[in-house]
């Protein structure tokens, strides 16, 4: 499964007595400069590559709230996808039930 991985910010000092970056600041500096150069390019944005399969999985992955006793789905929706079985490119959106759950759909180009 690729996808696109934004480094926490650490939480610690991020300069030195010297006023320099301490290694923990280096390091998140070099992760997110990496993955922005990898995904956020000049040719584009790059969506993850999935299969079918892991896209269901995301789709589906939820919870039950202990307050209320729902259940929480965790994928938000306005997800973009690369489906790698269908060739297609396909996005989250609420299936309009109630309550609402998410479904990926596939975008049509023409």
């Amino acid at each position: 499964m690729s996808e696109i991985r934004i480094p926490n910010l650490p939480m610690g000092q991020i300069v030195d007595e010297q006023g320099h970056a301490t290694d923990d600041e280096l390091l998140y500096r070099q992760a997110l400069t990496t993955n922005l150069q990898k995904y956020f390019g000049s040719e584009g944005c790059v969506v993850p590559t999935l299969s079918a399969a892991d896209i269901t999985l995301i789709q589906d992955n939820s919870y039950v709230d202990p307050g209320s006793g729902l259940t929480v789905y965790t994928c938000g929706y306005g997800r973009i996808v690369y489906n790698s079985d269908a060739n297609s490119i396909m996005i989250s959106v609420s299936d309009g039930g109630a309550p609402p759950q998410p479904i990926f759909k596939t975008v049509t180009l023409t």
